[in-house]
């Protein structure tokens, strides 16, 4: 078999060719994706190279399509899945889990082929099925939206009557939109230069405010990531709060531990979600689409994307996603 599919070649070209895709074997699924969206971590791996296991690379880990063929007792041909974006890890008693916090975890597209591509082979244990009535439009948010409930989770925080979020992107989007649904007495406020997406925070029920206003918030949501937001994030709490660290910053960041300690702050951070975090995000997702669909701002088709990247109008989205039916 042979799919079309986005390659990251190993000078960090980026074009649109064809993969071989596997025979699936025993326990493996066929899916022919619908959506697969783009993600920060996508876009820092397609500047670097960073975490790729194989070349040339077909990234993606956020994913939503129809199973085509299958080896797996649980689905079958025309089934709504989206994939777990985690590669499972041999923990320590010996089975193969998908354990957020393993050493060696990895991620799908990263690992092995993911689902920039109109189809791709996978392990009938890494998908979940979509809820009757969901689109696959809607359900690919479902991973991300994964990542956030896993993050705010950690936050062990109680009613927080003041949330600031640094950045507006996928991520601070979600994380918005989780925070409104889990306490909607929350005022949250955002910050975040580019204006599409600080005109997407108002119109979510956000306020806009500038860079380093004097006020402090009972939890700060770093979704940005860029230098010395680890800075702002920790000048920005109250006595007592909370910082929640989602982005990936790259760039090093000194922060004096005595903001810490003596204000007594919390800063946790969270990578990946664990089993459950994927099944609540779909039937958020599915009780509510029009809770968290408003951040998809571009949908671009599979053998547009490298011209899509290239001109840097992903710069002016919030969430991309990618076209990838046959």
């Amino acid at each position: 078999m042979r799919a079309t599919a986005l390659m990251l070649q190993q000078d960090l070209s980026l074009s649109v060719g064809e993969r071989v895709i596997p025979e699936p074997q025993t326990g493996e699924v066929v899916v022919d994706v619908d959506w697969a969206g783009i993600c920060g971590s996508d876009l820092h791996v397609l500047r670097s190279g960073d975490w790729v296991a194989y070349w040339p690379a077909t990234l993606g880990h956020e994913v939503a399509g129809r199973v085509r063929r299958s080896e797996h007792p649980r689905f079958r041909p025309g089934d709504l899945v989206v994939a777990d974006s985690r590669i499972p890890t041999r923990a320590a008693d010996g089975r193969l889990r998908a354990d957020r916090l393993a050493a060696g975890l990895q991620w799908l597209g990263e690992a092995q082929p993911g689902g920039f591509a109109q189809s791709m082979v996978i392990p009938g244990e890494s998908l979940y099925a979509v809820p009757a009535g969901l689109d696959t439009v809607d359900a690919v948010l479902a991973e991300p939206l994964a990542v956030v409930m896993c993050a705010i989770d950690q936050v062990g925080a109680s009613d927080p009557a003041s949330v600031l979020l640094l950045g507006y992107g996928p991520i601070g989007a979600l994380a918005h939109a989780e925070i409104a649904r889990r306490w909607p007495a929350a005022v949250c406020s955002v910050i975040d230069p580019n204006e599409r997406r600080a005109q997407l925070a108002r119109e979510q029920g956000a306020q806009v405010l500038g860079a380093r206003e004097e006020r402090r918030f009972d939890l700060v949501v770093d979704a940005a990531g860029y230098p010395d937001s680890l800075i702002e994030a920790v000048h920005a709490a109250k006595f007592g709060g909370r910082v929640l660290l989602i982005a990936i910053g790259h760039a090093p960041s000194t922060v004096h531990p005595a903001d810490i300690v003596e204000r007594s702050l919390h800063v946790v951070g969270s990578v990946g979600f664990d089993d459950a975090h994927l099944e609540r995000a779909l039937a958020a997702i599915a009780a509510d689409p029009g809770a968290f669909n408003p951040i998809v701002t571009h949908k671009v088709p599979l053998d547009e994307v490298p011209q899509f990247l290239a001109d840097e109008r992903h710069r002016d989205a919030v969430k991309v996603l990618i076209g990838c039916a046959r």
